[in-house]
């Protein structure tokens, strides 16, 4: 009997022993459940920037869509543990990449920048029309901070774009002299494009489990980015067109073809030397007119336009009016569209 009191402290002592176990992130349907403390939040910065690549289509693990045309990007995301101690890591991570503006259709060499040896975690690409997400789990002692790269192949816009281009047979002759009038036809031929409606943004998502070098705990935090993928720069097309402007001001009227039984047709050429070679073949013979149509002018409908650059719309059909002898003068080629 008088061992009975240490045989009831075995198992108090053996239960004090022992301690908490870390706390483990809980994950429904494959997705950690947030739970991250006030003293973790902030404390990993999500980043991204973007470079032009080329894309063969035919390469890429693709979604359904298909199209006429798009443009390769290549997204460099940067998760930077800023706010966590040196004995901290993150050792699962889901980015996803939505975006606004245009379509996903397909992507390419996902890389993580930061180590050559891959074994040091598993990860997952899986891609929709609208998003792109990739996962990754550490291993062993793995840290998932760091950079990371994926090539994308994006569709700007939701449709086609068509438009008008017009093709001179001829301006001059051999000897440099301006053609007449009646000696002068054109074509108009037109032109399809890769869509080009908006600029394409993305929104960046990144869940991860940091689990803390002290106790091991893991807790789920989240962090946010926002990134142009495509800007207005890249969806302009190499189109030129003709323009009225006083001297060192922007071009707020546009020249047009006009024919009653055709409409008005916007003056639209697809390389600036032949922008160039019809403005001074009006200059040098002053002409209102060419072939069948009779060059009129109308008001430019806002500064910047991704409209397709074909017939002229109703809303700037009332501004139309024929191109007078003052206007030659005022003449200045530039791309279509700007100013």
């Amino acid at each position: 009997m008088k061992y009975r009191p240490l045989i009831l402290m075995l198992p108090l002592m053996g239960l004090a022993g022992c301690g908490t176990p870390p706390q483990r992130a809980e994950f429904t349907s494959g997705y950690p459940t947030y739970n991250c403390p006030e003293s973790l939040e902030g404390q990993v910065t999500l980043q991204a920037e973007v470079r032009p690549i080329q894309l063969e289509a035919a390469n890429l693990k693709q979604t359904s869509i298909a199209t006429i045309g798009s443009i390769g990007r290549r997204l460099l995301v940067s998760v930077t543990p800023s706010g966590l101690r040196p004995e901290d890591r993150i050792v699962w991570s889901a980015l996803s990449i939505g975006t606004f503006g245009g379509t996903l259709l397909g992507w390419d060499r996902y890389e993580n920048l930061r180590r050559n040896d891959r074994t040091e975690e598993t990860s997952s690409v899986v891609a929709s029309p609208g998003q792109l997400k990739i996962t990754r789990i550490a291993k062993g002692r793995a840290d998932l901070a760091g950079a990371q790269s994926i090539d994308l192949l994006v569709m700007p816009g939701g449709v086609a774009v068509d438009d008008t281009v017009v093709n001179f047979s001829g301006l001059w002759t051999e000897s440099g002299q301006p053609l007449s009038i009646d000696r002068v036809s054109l074509q108009l031929i037109p032109l399809r494009h890769p869509p080009g409606l908006d600029v394409v943004e993305a929104t960046l998502e990144l869940s991860y489990v940091v689990q803390l070098g002290d106790s091991g705990d893991e807790w789920v935090c989240a962090s946010r980015a926002r990134v142009t993928l495509v800007d207005h720069d890249s969806l302009r097309q190499p189109l030129w067109d003709l323009g009225l402007a006083s001297a060192n001001a922007a071009r707020k009227q546009r020249i047009a073809l006009f024919d009653p039984a055709v409409g008005a047709v916007r003056l639209v050429f697809d390389n600036p030397a032949s922008a160039h070679s019809f403005a001074s073949w009006m200059r040098a013979t002053g002409a209102t007119r060419v072939g069948s149509y009779s060059l009129s002018v109308f008001d430019q409908a806002g500064p910047w336009s991704m409209r397709p650059f074909g017939p002229i719309g109703e809303d700037m059909m009332p501004t139309l009016r024929s191109v007078t002898t003052a206007d030659i003068a005022k003449i200045k080629v530039g791309p279509a569209g700007d100013p």
